[in-house]
């Protein structure tokens, strides 16, 4: 049987980077503190990459062989999304993980955050409410 704790608990600290990135930039270009966005920024990143060799290593192997043809094909499609989200995400990072890079920069990067945060509360939810759904549900 597959595991899913340690991939539901990284999913419980990436939202919390999720949901503070989201409060602190709620506050506006003017009051929100920059030091601690990067802080953030940087500190979901390492999240991230933390939750997808877990992924890349261990859950996606065991579904794309799978006897399930549903999972195989689940895991093979998110395999794929997560790849063009990742490249967003990482592209995001490099622009503005420093303060200097949002200074200056603050409408595009409240513009960028709101996207790049949506794009990965999705697919939290869909990973948890549809696949850790299914491999549960199967008792893969």
């Amino acid at each position: 049987m597959i595991n899913l704790n340690i991939l539901n608990q990284q999913h419980g600290r990436i939202k919390e980077e999720l949901n503070y990135l989201e409060a602190e930039t709620k506050k506006g270009d003017k009051s929100m503190n920059t030091s601690e966005l990067v802080l953030h920024i940087n500190r979901l990143a390492g999240q991230l990459r933390i939750h997808l060799l877990e992924e890349d290593k261990f859950l996606y192997p065991n579904l794309l062989n799978c006897h399930d043809e549903e999972i195989r094909k689940l895991a093979h499609q998110y395999m794929k999304e997560m790849g063009d989200l990742t490249n967003q995400y990482t592209s995001f990072k490099n622009n503005y993980n420093t303060v200097n890079k949002i200074i200056g920069n603050e409408s595009k990067f409240l513009s960028e955050v709101k996207i790049i945060m949506k794009a990965l509360k999705d697919r939290i939810a869909k990973e948890d409410n549809n696949l850790y759904y299914l491999i549960k549900l199967k008792e893969l």
